[in-house]
């Protein structure tokens, strides 16, 4: 009986079929190495994984991976193409590259600009918060991702600056009037992107709405 080869023999022909200079990789457990899974590492940075699943045996599961992101997939832009491991390598290859490569490239790029906005949101608004939470006395400030929070005790009273992207909230609990608008002022006239014309009080019930 024939012995038939292993996902990690077939990632190698498979890899020069390819061409573009994927580059093959056993898959590893720790420091052992798995015999049912390899990746293909392209020098662009993406990734394909092939695997023969256990539920699946006989047949080879190629995806493209992506880096850790909280991009909203939509449906077909996570397909993966399943095909016998007996098929010639050259065959797989052609398969790939076909039904698998062209999505995978453009949604490739698509979370990595997704990335790169978020990682600059993440910047402008921890920047932000740090450098206006230094010109109110006593503050503390919270980074949570892209959201961020000013908060100041004022005893009686606390005021809060949240702020999420481009949006800014302050919510003031039992503060004084006085300290309410210049906390207001502060906030209109250090965030560029907030407008408060001259005058504008906001309006006064459980916070100031900007």
């Amino acid at each position: 009986m024939e012995q038939r080869s292993t996902v990690a023999e077939l990632a190698y022909p498979i890899a020069l079929a390819l061409g573009g200079n994927w580059r093959p990789q056993q898959a590893y457990h720790g420091v052992q190495g798995l015999d049912h899974a390899a990746t293909l590492t392209h020098p662009d940075g993406r990734q394909l994984h092939l695997s023969e699943r256990f539920d699946d045996p006989g047949h080879l599961h190629i995806r493209g991976a992506f880096p850790a992101t909280d991009y909203p997939f939509r449906r077909g832009e996570r397909d993966s193409v399943r095909v016998g491991m007996s098929e010639d390598p050259a065959g797989i290859a052609a398969l790939i590259s076909g039904d698998l490569i062209p999505t995978h490239r453009d949604v490739h790029e698509r979370v990595k600009e997704h990335n790169r906005e978020q990682a600059e949101t993440r910047r402008r608004v921890e920047e932000s918060a740090r450098e206006l939470s230094a010109r109110l006395p006593g503050s503390r400030t919270r980074i949570d991702g892209e959201s961020a929070y000013v908060y100041m005790n004022l005893e009686p009273g606390e005021v809060r600056i949240g702020l999420e992207g481009d949006t800014v909230n302050v919510v003031l609990n039992d503060a004084p009037r006085i300290i309410a608008d210049a906390v207001v002022f502060a906030v209109s006239r250090f965030l560029p992107h907030v407008q408060t014309p001259e005058g504008e009080r906001g309006e006064y019930v459980d916070g100031y709405a900007l």
